[in-house]
This record gives structure tokens, sequence and C-alpha cells, in this order.
């Protein structure tokens, strides 16, 4: 994640690579300076952050620059005015997912506003490239654009994975008897949607969806067992390819895409899958995702946040591409659960978390999550639900777009726990 629009970053410093040191990524690169200083903005939640509190908010780069003597440069960040651009950062990653393990990277992010603040919501994109200690390699961007005046939003998800995740089969833990089957495939994907605004805060658009699975290798299958792909494949598949068109509503009152303090996100995604596209067979789709951020009465330092998600399929799907949890847009769901544990051609999510500034400064705080699972073969039942748990510390990593360093522990049934190390909340 990078600093807002309206600053311009400052020159790199050398950063002292120690244990604790590399755990900060960093962070200096990001520092960033002042452009205009103008009277402070009370629409800003930064400012009605530091108005509530009365403390000046800080970040890693903050400690960062008392520390090497530069602390004269920081600004008060209730002071700074948001204009139009974008701000890139290019930084090293390091993290660690259980799906995974560790993974060393590059990354660079472009946030800020294509058109006037007042009139524009911020605009992400993220460029990511990945290694692991498990030899996967994950090449990745997210895009969500927003032209001036938020009449058109523009999201995009394409990735290339060359990669290996084990599968257990469909259904909730209770019906998974035979352990973990050994699968690599290579994952291609392009999916680009386009919303025009037809209200306050309602946009509906049309979108493309692509995902090829080539190169699929389910090593149970080789040694001559029947597996879950195999039998739900109706036999044995290298390559799975679904090409389609959607129909997408998005509403949107959020105060911010980054760190969410109040409002709600609808959106949801009808898409149909056909042999005329290139597609291996029809079928169809249906997600739902549903977030919301009610006030809580503790104050604007606190944070309520609600996920609930529907992800529904009808016909016959490829397996890879049936609802499992962990791959959702940004692998966040089901913390407690490795990437695709659950799966099933029905599956809904939801999870609450809350989420605690410990510090006035705002630069240390902590999370408590709680979310279920319930993964269906058939769309008219409801599974019982498997649930996860788990704690997180939160540091500011830039504090202009309130993007924390994050480290969870989730646990969930059956000896299921993982431990999730990256940037940014998840959801």
């Amino acid at each position: 994640m990078s600093p807002v629009a309206g600053t311009r970053l400052g020159r790199y410093e050398r950063c002292v690579w120690s244990s604790v040191g590399a755990l900060f990524l960093c962070a200096s690169i990001a520092h960033a300076q002042t452009t205009e200083v103008v009277p402070k903005v009370r629409s800003d939640s930064l400012s009605a952050l530091a108005d509530t509190t009365g403390v000046p908010q800080r970040d890693i780069s903050d400690v960062i620059s008392k520390v090497l003597g530069k602390e004269d440069r920081i600004k008060a960040e209730a002071t700074m005015q948001p204009t139009p651009g974008l701000a890139l950062v290019i930084l090293p990653t390091i993290g660690y997912n259980p799906a995974y393990g560790a993974y060393i990277g590059l990354s660079g992010s472009a946030n800020g506003w294509l058109g006037e603040p007042a009139h524009t919501r911020v605009s992400v994109f993220a460029l990511s490239f990945t290694y692991s200690t498990s030899q996967q390699t994950s090449l990745q961007f997210k895009s969500d654009a927003w032209v001036p005046g938020n009449k058109w939003n523009y999201k995009g998800d394409w990735r290339y994975l060359d990669t290996s995740q084990p599968t257990y089969g469909l259904g909730p833990l209770s019906e998974q008897t035979t352990g973990k089957y050994p699968m690599n495939f290579v994952m291609w994907r392009l999916y680009q949607t386009a919303y025009v605004r037809m209200g306050p805060n309602i946009y509906f658009g049309p979108g493309y969806h692509l995902n090829i699975h080539d190169h699929i290798e389910d090593e149970r299958a080789n040694a001559g067992e029947q597996t879950p792909f195999t039998i739900y494949s109706e036999g044995p598949v290298d390559r799975t390819v679904s090409s389609g068109l959607s129909a997408n509503v998005l509403i949107d009152s959020r105060d911010s895409p980054i760190y969410a303090t109040k409002g709600f996100q609808w959106n949801a995604s009808l898409r149909g899958y056909v042999t005329t596209l290139g597609s291996d067979k029809n079928w169809q789709e249906l997600l739902s995702d549903f977030r919301a951020y009610p006030r809580m009465p503790t104050g604007p330092q606190d944070v309520l946040a609600i996920w609930n998600t529907l992800w529904m399929t009808f016909g016959p799907a490829p397996y890879l591409d049936t609802p499992a949890v962990g791959w959702d847009t940004f692998g966040k769901s089901a913390r407690g659960y490795v990437q695709g544990r659950l799966r099933a051609p029905n599956q809904m999510y939801t999870e609450l978390e809350y989420r605690k500034v410990l510090s006035k400064d705002g630069l240390w705080g902590a999370t408590v999550f709680l979310n279920g699972t319930s993964s269906t073969m058939d769309s008219g039942t409801l599974s019982k639900f498997d649930p996860g748990a788990g704690v997180g510390l939160r540091i500011k990593f830039i504090k202009r777009t309130r993007t924390n360093f994050t480290l969870d522990f989730g646990w969930g049934n059956s000896a299921s726990s993982g431990v999730y190390f990256g940037t940014g909340e998840y959801f």
C-alpha cells in the first residue's frame, strides 16, 4: 500500500536490517512529505480521529524517522489537504500464509484520486510477484479504479499461479474422512468488470470472467487411487476452461475501501459460462458479498466489521472452480483454515471482527475475530458451520490511508490453525 495522493515520496532511507527491522519491510521507503499545508479538513477520517483523541497519529515511518533523527520532517497529518493524483510505492515483501509457507517477492501499489477528492473515491492498484518456500510462483494484479466524479468504477483481478495445493474432498469437515489429496496446477485468471453509476452509491455493469487450470496433476490419482477430483470430474482431467459474461451490482457507502469505519458494501455477480466463449461446459455462478461497519459507542477508533458471502454454482462447474475458502478476490476468507480446505458446489461464509486501537496515537491495535463456513452439496440445504476464531496484532503502516501491518493467529476444527502476516485489513 502507499501514501495517499497529494504527497511526494521522501528520499529513500537505509533500513538497518535486523530480526525486527526486517519485519517492518523497510517501511521508511514509504515516508511522505506534504506538498501543501492548509487549515484542518474535518471531512478527512484521519483528521476526525486526531480531533477525537487530541493526539497526533503515528505510523512506522514516524518511529523510524525519530530513531534516525528526522522527526522535524514529519507534518501533522490533520493539516494535509488531499489532492488529485496517485502515489506509487514499490517495496520488497515477505510474509507467511499456511497455503504457501513463507514467501518473498516484490510489490508495487498506487493509491489516490483520479479526480477531485471531494467528489471521487480512492482508487487502488496493486501488482505483486512472490515465490514461496514450497516453490510456488504467483503474479497478481488487482485494481479498483474510480473515474472523476465516480461515474464509472472498474474492478480487475488478474492472476498467474504455478502452484500446488491439496484438496480434501467436497463438503464440511464432518464428511471428509480420507485425508488430503496433493494437487499441482497452473492457473490463469482474467476477471474484469465495469460499473456505471445509476444512483447515489449504486452501480450496475457487465463483466468478463476467464479461469484456465492447466497441467493439473492429482498425485494420488496418478498412483491409481480414486480421488474426490476424479470422481467429481468423471475421470482424469489435466485442463479446464471456464469463460463467460456477468451482470453485476455494487452498492457502496463505506468511508474508505482500505480501512472502513462506517457504511456498508454489497457486491453481487451473476455469471454465465458458455461454450460459445470457449468454456468447456455451460454452467452458472452466483456470488453475493456483503460487508457492514456499524458505528461503535466506544468511539471512532473501534470498529465492528461484519462480512457475509454466498457463493453458489449451477450446472457442471469444474472442480477447481467450485467455491472454496481462501479463493475470494484477495484470499482473505476463513482464517484458521488453509486455502481450499473447505470446498463444495455451494458455500456460505460469515465473519465478525472487532478492531481496537490500543494507543491514542493509532500506532498499535488489536483484533479478535470469529468466522463460520457452511459447505453444501445441495443449494437447498445448509450444512453445519465449520467455525474459526483468532486474534491479531496491528501496527500502523501508513497513517494517511490507515493501512496496518497485520499479524493474525487463527484456529479451526480438526486441529486446523494458521499464522497470517501481511498489510491491510482482511475486509
